[in-house]
C-alpha cells in the first residue's frame, strides 16, 4: 500500500485539472473512481468526461472553479495510505522542526456560514410518521416491533422485553428526531443513533462530527450516556443539546420547551441550522488547537534540542576537566618516579664510593651486579628513560 499524501484542498484541484485522474490515481496507488470520490467528499470540481482529448485536439476548454468548502469540511484531503496513516499524525520530528505552522483563516465568518446555511432551509416540517421514517429510526422502530412480539409470545414476559418507544413520551423525541435527521440527510449529513434507546446523537457535518442530545428536561445534559433510564419525576418536557468539540460536557446551543418560545417542534429549523454551524465552529476550533499544539510542539522540541547541546557541551567539559586532572595526575606520578629514579642512582653512586673506599667487603662480581640491576630498576622508574615521557607526550598531542 502506497504511503498516505495530504494536499490541501487547492492543491488537490491544481492537481486533478493538471493531468487525467487515471494518471493521477496512479501516482497515489489509487483507481481513478477512488481518487473521484475523495474530490467529491472534499467537494472540488473535476473536468468532465472528454475534457482531455478536447485539450488535446486544440479545441476550446472551460476549467471549473474550485467549489466552496461546505461547513464541517477539512481544507485538507488525505489520498491513498491507511486507515491508520490517515487519522494518526505520523509526522517526524524532523518534519515539526522544519515546518512553519501558520495560523487558520477562513474566507467566510460565522454569520455569513450561518447566513447561508439559513437560505438552504426555507422551512422545516413535521414528516408523516412512521411512514416517513428516517432510515436509521426506522430501524429502532423495526427492534422495537421484535421486542412487542417477543414480549408478546413469551409465557414469562419481563419488562425489559417491552417495546421501548409506545409511550407519547418516547414517540415525540422520535419525531422530532425523525424531522431533524431528514433535514439535515437531505443537506448532505449524516445522523448517526448509537445505542438502542437513541440517547446517543451524533450528526456527520461533512468531516466534523456534532454530538447532540435530546431528553427530558429534568436530566442533566451528558455525552456517552449508554441505555440510561430518564428518571420517573421527568417533566414531560424536551431539552435539545448542541455540545462543543472534545471530552468536555460543554454546550455550544440548547433550546427547551417553555412558555416563551413554545414546543422545539416550531424551532426545527434554528435547531437544524445550528447543528451544520456548529459543525463549522468546531472544525474552526480544531485548526486552532491543532495550530496551537503545532507551536507548542515546535517550541518543546527546539527547547529539547537547546537541552541535550547544553547536556553535551556539560559533558564535553567535564571530558575535559577530566582529562586536564589525568594529565595532571600522570605529570606528578611522572615526576615523583624521576625523583626516586635519581634517588636510586644518588643511592647506586654512594654504595660504589663506600666500595671503593673498602668500607664494604663485597666481591667486584658481586657488586657489579648489583650496580647493573639497581640502574636497570632506576631506567624502568624513569620515565624519560622508559619511555613513558614520550607517550605522555604523544597523548597529549592527540587530545588536543
Amino acid at each position: 500500500m502506497s504511503k498516505s499524501k495530504t494536499f490541501s484542498r487547492k492543491e488537490l484541484y491544481d492537481l486533478v485539472w493538471s493531468k487525467p485522474m487515471i494518471s493521477l490515481a496512479k501516482q497515489f496507488g489509487l483507481s481513478d473512481v477512488g481518487l473521484a470520490k475523495a474530490c467529491k467528499k472534499a467537494n472540488i470540481s473535476r473536468p468532465p468526461r472528454g475534457y482531455w482529448a478536447k485539450l488535446a485536439v486544440g479545441k476550446r476548454v472551460s476549467q471549473q472553479h474550485l467549489l466552496n468548502r461546505e461547513p464541517g469540511m477539512s481544507n485538507e484531503v488525505t489520498i491513498g495510505g491507511s486507515h491508520y496513516d490517515n487519522h494518526y499524525d505520523r509526522r517526524t520530528d524532523a518534519k515539526i522542526l522544519n515546518s512553519n505552522p501558520i495560523p487558520p483563516t477562513f474566507d467566510e465568518t460565522i454569520d455569513e456560514v450561518k447566513a447561508k446555511t439559513e437560505a438552504r432551509f426555507k422551512k422545516i416540517t413535521m414528516p408523516r410518521f412512521p411512514e416517513n421514517a428516517h432510515h436509521v429510526i426506522r430501524r429502532l422502530l423495526e427492534k422495537d416491533e421484535e421486542r412487542r412480539a417477543k414480549h408478546l409470545a413469551s409465557s414469562y414476559p419481563f419488562d425489559w422485553d417491552k417495546p421501548i418507544f409506545d409511550e407519547p413520551f418516547e414517540k415525540r423525541r422520535l419525531k422530532i428526531l425523525n424531522a431533524i435527521f431528514t433535514a439535515l440527510e437531505i443537506a448532505g449529513m449524516k445522523p448517526t443513533i448509537r445505542n438502542t434507546k437513541a440517547r446517543e446523537l451524533s450528526v456527520q457535518v461533512n468531516d466534523t462530527i456534532v454530538e447532540i442530545w435530546l431528553e427530558d428536561t429534568s436530566v442533566k445534559p451528558k455525552r456517552y450516556t449508554r441505555d440510561s433510564i430518564v428518571p420517573k419525576g421527568k417533566t414531560g418536557n424536551l431539552c435539545l443539546v448542541i455540545f462543543r468539540g472534545g471530552p468536555a460536557e460543554n454546550i455550544r446551543r440548547f433550546w427547551e420547551d417553555n412558555k416563551e418560545d413554545g414546543k422545539l417542534e416550531k424551532r426545527l429549523r434554528d435547531i437544524v441550522v445550528s447543528i451544520i454551524v456548529a459543525g463549522e465552529e468546531q472544525y474552526r476550533e480544531s485548526c486552532q488547537w491543532r495550530y496551537k499544539r503545532d507551536i507548542e510542539r515546535k517550541e518543546s522540541l527546539i527547547k529539547e534540542i537547546l537541552k541535550r547541546k547544553e547536556e553535551a557541551a556539560r559533558k564535553e567539559q567535564d571530558r575535559k576537566v577530566a582529562i586536564e586532572e589525568a594529565r595532571i595526575d600522570r605529570l606528578l606520578s611522572d615526576a615523583d618516579a624521576m625523583r626516586k629514579a635519581s634517588e636510586i642512582r644518588q643511592y647506586i653512586d654512594n654504595v660504589i664510593t663506600l666500595w671503593k673506599e673498602r668500607k664494604i667487603g663485597v666481591a667486584f662480581e658481586e657488586i657489579t651486579r648489583w650496580k647493573s640491576w639497581a640502574e636497570a630498576q632506576a631506567d624502568r622508574i624513569d620515565p624519560v628513560k622508559s619511555g613513558k615521557f614520550l607517550e605522555s607526550l604523544s597523548n597529549l598531542n592527540k587530545e588536543n
